[in-house]
């Protein structure tokens, strides 16, 4: 079978035309350099020639097991360049992949695969229990393994006569899943316009920095940011991407030192364990030209401190899986601003709203509403979810509260959801964390509104502390009235816990509906 293609014809297309492209202007350019895991997975690199060829005989594949344009496929698998191939392999095949944290277990294998109605399943070899425990409850679902196991292998597949399949702007590309921050995850339908205006606008924005050669991949590719903004749009440049299977700080520094790395987007939280590593002096760093955040809002002392210490600007954006998701940078505004998310990014147009969905003037605090072709199709199979997120002039309500200063810089001020009720009051708890961050005890932190008989709800923090520091009832003391000297006294946590650690998705967002629960949280 021959490879079938057509010429771009305005922005119609197959996304995986964008990797084509660029497969075809560098061939022989590393375009995944997988560092692999010191003392189990060896490294390995991948040019853009090879990276072109595989992708397309998976497509093949895909097609030789009976997968047709619009069939769903699930990705199971941590940054791995089987992970890779399979995507734009989907793509190409006219498939949609839906990628899975490879952290779930039954109960929530079954849930996405049932959801989104997977004909396949790819997964590496060591993590196929769960998926066989899901399978008993899903018997018509193939299970292909990375590596040697009693399922077909995915290097089968790999071995099949190319295809490309062609594709219209909305036909649906993607369907990945909300990241559970709220609750039970939702299906997102992403068009082949969306990722491509994402992508030529990402792409755009990269350029714009005058460095576009190594790309650190610190985050899991499996959730939007990874895949977009780590993945898609720098193999559709020509940069050289390095997935990490892992998040470990030093060997972020170890690649970064070694291999001169001169970009990476992370999110706050892994920023965080970088700048407390106690190793961080002992690297050389000075390779790294950009640095982006995203996926959480960074607070201003950690943003401030992570500049100082690795003097590089951090440019911080925003967006949610729903817009395939970048819509707002610091790389699109004339210059950055810490605490702000920046300009819309190029096709974006923005409202802020309040409650009846009236417009609000600048300064004005609101929620955050997005318009562009960037803004997903809608949720699968849930048309009231979609009705009530989309308004009648086509703008996708965010949920997060928001305002713009007068030089067009939004700011997020916080989760419509996490916003605490303080006997009529409201309280921001992003306002709270970022005096809590100034503290020289405080390494993370999360606040939430706990119920309270008198006001209804009152301000908590969950605190992890810096190496060297030990919790006590005269540490909460002092963290507390360090927020009382600071803020309004209706603002201050009432009531502090110490916690190894914070209960995040994979993706390192704070899961702030389990700390309100009460459930997962370890002292």
């Amino acid at each position: 079978m021959s490879v079938k293609k057509r010429l771009l014809r305005g922005a119609a297309m197959n996304v995986a035309t964008l990797l084509d492209q660029a497969a075809k202007k560098y061939p022989d350019r590393i375009g995944v350099y997988f560092p692999g895991i010191p003392g189990a997975i060896p490294s390995r690199a991948i040019t853009y020639k090879e990276l072109s060829e595989w992708t397309s005989r998976f497509a093949g594949g895909l097609h030789s097991i009976g997968i047709k344009p619009g069939d769903r496929i699930a990705v199971y698998m941590p940054n791995l360049p089987h992970f890779i191939i399979a995507i734009w392999g989907a793509f190409k095949a006219g498939a949609i992949p839906t990628p899975m944290n490879p952290t779930l277990k039954r109960r929530e294998i079954v849930h996405q695969i049932t959801d989104s109605n997977a004909k396949a399943i790819f997964a590496p070899a060591m993590m196929l229990e769960e998926i066989e425990k899901a399978a008993e409850e899903i018997s018509s679902l193939k299970i292909f393994s990375v590596g040697p196991s009693k399922h077909r292998q995915m290097e089968e597949l790999i071995a099949s006569p190319p295809l490309f399949v062609e594709r219209e702007d909305n036909d649906v590309a993607l369907q990945p899943y909300t990241s559970g921050t709220t609750g039970k995850p939702k299906g997102v339908l992403l068009t082949h316009r969306n990722l491509s205006s994402n992508i030529q606008t990402i792409i755009k924005l990269f350029e714009k920095t005058g460095h576009t050669e190594r790309l650190l991949v610190p985050v899991p590719m499996f959730h939007i940011t990874g895949m977009t903004v780590l993945m898609l749009a720098p193999l559709s440049m020509g940069m050289t991407i390095y997935p990490m299977v892992k998040w470990d700080a030093e060997f972020a520094m170890q690649l970064i030192q070694e291999h001169q790395i001169t970009n990476m987007f992370s999110v706050p939280t892994l920023y965080i364990d970088l700048l407390h590593h106690p190793k961080l002096g002992q690297y050389d760093l000075r390779s790294l030209k950009v640095c982006g955040s995203g996926g959480a809002r960074m607070p201003v002392p950690v943003l401030e401190a992570l500049q100082n210490k690795l003097g590089v600007i951090v440019y911080e954006g925003y967006g949610l899986t729903e817009t395939s998701p970048a819509t707002h940078s610091n790389w699109a505004a004339p210059k950055p601003k810490a605490g702000s998310i920046g300009w819309p990014i190029e096709g974006v147009e923005c409202k802020i709203v309040d409650e009846k969905n009236q417009r609000l003037p600048i300064g004005q605090v609101g929620e955050l509403c997005i318009r562009g072709p960037m803004v997903m199709k809608g949720y699968h199979n849930n048309p009231e979810a979609t009705h009530k997120s989309i308004d009648s002039e086509g703008f996708f309500h965010t949920g997060d509260i928001a305002y713009v200063d007068p030089e067009g810089y939004y700011y997020i001020v916080d989760r419509v959801k996490d916003m605490i009720n303080v006997g009529g009051v409201k309280v921001f708890p992003k306002e709270v964390e970022h005096v809590l961050y100034e503290h020289p005890a405080v390494a993370e932190c999360a606040v939430v509104g706990i119920p309270d008989e008198r006001k209804g709800e009152t301000v908590k923090a969950y605190i992890v502390l810096r190496p060297g520091q030990q919790p006590s009832e005269q540490l909460a003391e002092a963290i507390k009235n360090h927020c009382l000297n600071e803020l309004a006294a209706y603002k201050h946590p009432r009531s502090i816990e110490f916690v190894q650690t914070l209960p995040k998705t994979a993706s390192g967002k704070i899961q702030k509906y389990v700390l309100r629960g009460g459930s997962e949280v370890k002292s």
